[in-house]
């Protein structure tokens, strides 16, 4: 189960990422009633089971064995399931080492779909590898974790 720290770290970034949606947006603002934030005293706030969910055609790739050296690439698909419109305020990734390319800054209506394209460059790494990328949005749940697994060897 999640602190009460963590769930106000994680609200506070959906907070912030919405609100930077609605400053570089025009025509397609978001509003703040999308936001559910399950810290505040409020019974208000959307109930979970009328969040959006986003359903990925997969959560993990696994890239198997590789020579360090290369740079790998994977997108993951995924399309809102609703009830409402999903608002995707932030996409992170764990290390430098991976790069998101895209991903929907838009709002995404139920039945919609996105891409986060995602390069993940095994230079200098070797050994087993779960790089996380991070997908924060008004969704249930509100943190979605994709995965790029595999092992990297260090060329003979």
């Amino acid at each position: 189960m999640a602190s009460l720290n963590d769930v106000l770290k994680h609200s506070l970034a959906l907070a912030l990422g919405v609100a930077a949606l609605v400053g570089c947006q025009e025509g397609n603002t978001p509003s703040t009633d999308l936001v559910f934030n399950p810290a505040t005293a409020s019974g208000d706030g959307m109930d979970v089971a009328s969040r959006p969910v986003l359903s990925f055609g997969d959560t993990l790739w696994e890239f198997g064995t590789v020579s360090s050296g290369r740079t790998l690439g994977h997108t993951f698909h995924f399309v809102n399931e609703g009830p409402g419109p999903a608002v995707i305020a932030d996409v992170s990734t764990s290390c430098g080492c991976t790069v998101l390319k895209t991903w929907p800054r838009e709002t995404l209506q139920p039945g919609e779909h996105g891409d986060i394209e995602v390069l993940f460059d095994t230079h200098d790494k070797s050994g087993p590898q779960d790089k996380v990328i991070s997908v924060v949005g008004n969704t249930e749940p509100s943190v979605i974790r994709l995965h790029l697994v595999g092992e990297v060897v260090a060329p003979n």
